[in-house]
Parts: structure tokens; sequence; C-alpha cells
């Protein structure tokens, strides 16, 4: 099991995220895979600008 496994709850859901992270000024997106027009297209989800922000909404998809 993944990291991602664990928090989303299956491979078939965890495989559709994808998280970006920017250094400078320090942003994480997590995105989720769309097939549109049999397309795969990056949906945002969440945007972070910090770790403790990510980790708490990370916490909370584990939970809810």
């Amino acid at each position: 099991m993944t990291n991602w496994e664990h928090y989303f709850g299956t491979p078939e859901r965890a495989v559709l995220m994808c998280l970006e992270y920017c250094f400078e000024p320090m942003v994480l997106a997590v995105n989720r895979v769309e097939h549109i027009n049999g397309r795969p297209v990056p949906v945002l989800v969440a945007w972070f600008n910090s770790f403790e922000e990510y980790t708490a909404w990370l916490k909370a998809e584990y939970e809810g």
C-alpha cells in the first residue's frame, strides 16, 4: 500500500492523484486526472501554501 492509497482508500483512486510542488514561492497543488474527450486533464483538487496545511488536509481525507 502506498501513502496515497492509505489516504485515498483504493489504488484506483490514488493513481488518479498528482502532487505538484513549487519551491519559490512555496506552493503545493494536488490534482486529479480526469479523461475528457479521451485525453488526460489535470483538475485542481486542493492548493496549499505550507506543508502543515497539506498534512492537515491529508489527515482529513484519511479520516473522512
